[in-house]
């Protein structure tokens, strides 16, 4: 049976007829010229946001954000920020799964309370428009532009929600730093705005500059943002990419155990599982601001740090840095820490990369005693690698006094590096030459997984 799909199905002409008289009849609900403040604030706090704060589109403080409002929905006039509560002490546990799980909740919350005050206010006939809190991005945004919609933080500053703290996160004034933010964008004006705070809640207190495992966080106000997007966003955006060029490289299996071990291949199905996890964020784990979490720092400093700061100081954590950088001696002068390089490219054979490459994949000894000097010589320049009480260090010198001297003119030595694979094919064979003491060289690469 053959059925024809040409025909779209009208009523009689008498139904029609009176259809197009009722949608003529109908418009849309009157808006209010202006909301009322305190009925938005509380209609806020009843779909679930623990503070909110208004803005007007024309604010000067707003900058390009008012622009961007424009682009996200054009009827916008004001701005409201919501603010959501995390679970401070899930924060502050040497767990970082306890805490991601608490970001997310409370992620979750926010975006569930935004979306719910969208359709009340429908309801009233205003519009809005509800952003998001973090992902998803526009990662086909124009180049120049920012992949997030709207800058969380000037919205919140605006709208009297705090201040931005030495650590760079937004200080409630009651709650602290262990909010989250999210802006909605309504068509309508209100009879009254908010304005920044008189104050900066930030205590100046320097925890989190001492609590961030790479230093991005100085006492003088400057901040790494590289380094602390290297690191705690490690599973996030550009470690992704990382990932995904090192599993296209050319270095097959082996090169790639040599990047990632199998704890990091686990923690990035994690990611990809459960939402993306951040590395650290100590930063506002250990920060003592706002009213209603400042009082255990006032009363004992120094327990407070104790019980706060020294837990994570002695976490043993891989550290994620690009070699040569602050963060890479900052990271080095913890003994807690493991230092992993961003920079390491396994399928890269230059004398750099190799000794990048060493640093990258050594495992502290557990015997400090053992030591032993190997120095190696390339078709493109030379190498030196010590290991000295417990530590490794690599000058790219040649070193003739060396206990080990290797050679070795194949354009891949990089694969000098590769540890064997349980249950695959050793790769082909890499020939170079050793003169010296032998067992030296294998020492060295015994420390290496």
């Amino acid at each position: 049976m053959t059925v024809d799909t040409t025909l779209v199905f009208r009523g009689t002409p008498q139904a029609e007829s009176a259809r197009r008289a009722h949608e003529a009849s109908l418009s849309p609900p009157a808006a209010p010229r202006v909301v009322d403040a305190n009925w938005l604030r509380d209609l806020c706090l009843e779909v679930g946001a623990s503070d909110a704060g208004f803005v007007e589109l024309s604010r000067p403080g707003l900058g390009a954000e008012a622009e961007h409002a424009r682009r996200l929905f054009p009827r916008t006039k004001s701005l409201v920020c919501l603010v959501g509560i995390s679970n401070r002490d899930a924060l502050r546990s040497v767990s970082r799964a306890a805490a991601n799980v608490a970001w997310h909740y409370a992620g979750d919350r926010l975006d569930h309370a935004a979306a719910a005050l969208c359709e009340c206010l429908a309801q009233s006939g205003v519009g809005g428009v509800p952003t998001t809190i973090g992902f998803p991005m526009d990662m086909h945004a124009t180049e120049g532009g920012s992949i997030w919609e709207i800058a969380h933080k000037i919205v919140a500053v605006e709208a009297g929600m705090g201040h931005m703290g030495v650590n760079r996160n937004v200080i409630h004034p009651r709650f602290g730093n262990y909010i989250l933010l999210n802006t909605v964008l309504i068509d309508a004006e209100v009879d009254r705005y908010d304005t920044p705070l008189d104050y900066n809640p930030c205590l100046g207190c320097n925890l989190c500059v001492a609590a961030c495992p790479v230093g991005a966080i100085h006492a003088n106000g400057e901040f790494d943002f590289f380094a602390c997007m290297g690191h705690n966003y490690r599973e996030f955006l550009f470690g992704f990419t990382d990932w995904v060029d090192t599993i296209a490289s050319e270095g097959g299996t082996e090169g790639y155990r040599a990047k990632f071990r199998e704890s990091e291949t686990l923690s990035m199905w994690q990611s990809l599982a459960f939402e993306p996890n951040y590395k650290s964020a100590y930063c506002m784990a250990v920060c003592p601001a706002g009213d209603d979490v400042i009082g255990p720092y006032l009363a004992d400093r120094a327990q407070y740090r104790h019980e706060v700061l020294t837990p994570f100081l002695r976490k043993s954590e891989p550290i994620y840095v690009q070699s040569g950088t602050r963060a890479e001696k900052v990271a080095s002068r913890k003994s807690s820490k493991q230092v992993r390089y961003l920079d390491f490219k396994p399928d890269v054979s230059t004398v750099a990369n190799f000794s990048v490459g060493l640093r990258h994949m050594f495992r502290p000894t557990p015997e400090p005693e053992v030591g032993c000097t190997v120095a190696f010589r390339f078709p493109d320049g030379q190498l030196t690698a010590t290991l000295d009480d417990g530590k490794l260090a690599t000058v790219e010198h040649f070193d003739a006094d060396a206990e080990a001297i290797v050679i070795c003119d194949e354009p891949d030595y990089i694969r000098i590096l590769y540890r064997p694979v349980p249950g695959r094919p050793d790769p082909p064979p890499l020939r170079y030459a050793v003169t010296g003491k032998r067992e030296a060289l294998e020492l060295l690469l015994s420390q290496l997984g």
